[in-house]
């Protein structure tokens, strides 16, 4: 869609597709263009001339305050909404230890305790899920297992969103994510906080956290079958590689799937006392890279909806273009993709990068796509040529 706004209101990531007056009139010698870097913006806003902008191909002005992704202009939603985030964060983390030790003492779990908070928990994620994400990275040896579990609840609601989930459903999988983890208070501590590898003896100790917790959320009744099977199974993975019962494909549920996505993934981007942690994009990667340990097409929504794609990766741009996901072009901008290859014609055509804006409505610009449907050449070193910017041949069609 294009849309004409003012030199001065222009910003990176937007995708230039000419100026007003002649070409006299700007300082570029081309007139369609990504601005990717401060000098053009700033020779943008200096010009004073009309710009007219695709919104498809880069951001939208009037939808970046609108983006979940990454933290809003102070105006929105400002330092009291990050003070909020911090808060919830905490007293997330507080009703979470207050349920484990509640379930040391052997009373059952308090489900209008767990709900209130898994409400609250989606009720700000509306506003922003990253800032909510960030502060929960940020995990103590003591808290880790409280706030863990704070966030995979976040990352659970948010999923199931993404994936269309009815309203009760979205809930009780957040509540799945909150207690998921419940059985790890029937282990003790010195193995929880253990720096050292473990022992043989000490990992089938931890492994069992998810029959224990199974267990004990069976002595409540309200609690939905949806937390008890990702309690007990939220360890399992699709090439049968997981534990407790080395279940494969589908005979684990899509729920445990979703769990298994979102555990893992708040893992290994945790920032603790010991470690530092991978960045979104590094998780990500690696986890796209375990073929077999996810399921393909619960990970692939999953990255939609976090707004992060593996460098390389195939996908389909508004069902009319293929395009591969390229370098990030600054922190705080949308996914970038280079477009290389109509589907209309079938066809390779002349690279074109786009930025999206991290917003539900251009995430669905994106859909998955299989390399091996379309190309008959080596994906990666295909893959590796388009984001070099280097030209590939007719020959690598299938």
């Amino acid at each position: 869609m294009l849309k004409s706004i003012r030199a001065q209101d222009a910003i990176l990531g937007m995708y230039v597709q000419s100026f007003g007056g002649s070409w006299l009139s700007h300082p570029f010698w081309k007139a369609k263009f990504l601005i990717s870097s401060p000098d053009e913006l700033a020779r943008i806003r200096a010009s004073g001339v009309e710009v007219v902008i695709d919104t498809v191909r880069g951001c939208d002005i009037a939808s970046q305050p609108a983006n979940r992704h990454r933290p809003p202009p102070a105006g929105r939603f400002g330092r009291a909404g990050q003070v909020r985030v911090v808060d919830l964060a905490q007293r997330s983390t507080d009703v979470v230890k207050s349920l484990f030790d509640d379930c040391r003492l052997g009373r059952t779990v308090d489900t209008a305790d767990i709900l209130s908070t898994v409400d609250d928990i989606a009720d700000v994620l509306i506003h922003d899920l990253s800032a909510f994400i960030s502060v929960t990275r940020l995990k103590s040896k003591d808290d880790y297992t409280y706030m863990h579990s704070v966030a995979v609840c976040a990352l659970m609601i948010s999923l199931a969103q993404e994936l269309g989930e009815p309203a009760k459903a979205v809930r009780e999988l957040g509540m799945a994510g909150l207690l998921h983890d419940l059985g790890k208070v029937a282990v003790p501590d010195d193995i929880l906080h253990k720096s050292d590898p473990l022992t043989a003896a000490e990992i089938a100790e931890v492994r069992r956290h998810t029959t224990h917790g199974h267990d004990m959320l069976s002595q409540t009744s309200d609690v939905p079958p949806v937390a008890l099977d990702v309690a007990l199974h939220h360890h399992e993975r699709p090439d049968g590689t997981g534990y407790p019962f080395g279940l494969k494909g589908d005979a684990i549920s899509r729920a445990t799937r979703m769990a298994s996505i979102c555990n893992v993934y708040d893992a290994l981007t945790s920032i603790r006392d010991d470690r530092k942690g991978l960045s979104p994009m590094e998780a990500i990667t690696a986890m796209e890279a375990s073929t077999g340990e996810f399921d393909p097409g619960l990970l692939f929504r999953f990255m939609r909806e976090l707004g992060v794609y593996p460098v390389g990766k195939l996908v389909r741009f508004r069902s009319t273009h293929l395009a591969v996901t390229m370098p990030a072009v600054r922190d705080g901008l949308g996914p970038a993709f280079r477009t290389f290859y109509s589907t209309v014609d079938t066809r390779f055509v002349p690279y074109e990068d786009i930025i999206l804006s991290n917003d539900r409505g251009n995430a669905d610009a994106i859909s998955a796509a299989d390399p091996a449907a379309w190309f008959s050449a080596d994906w990666p070193t295909m893959a590796s040529s388009i984001v070099e910017g280097r030209e590939i041949g007719r020959q690598d069609a299938a």
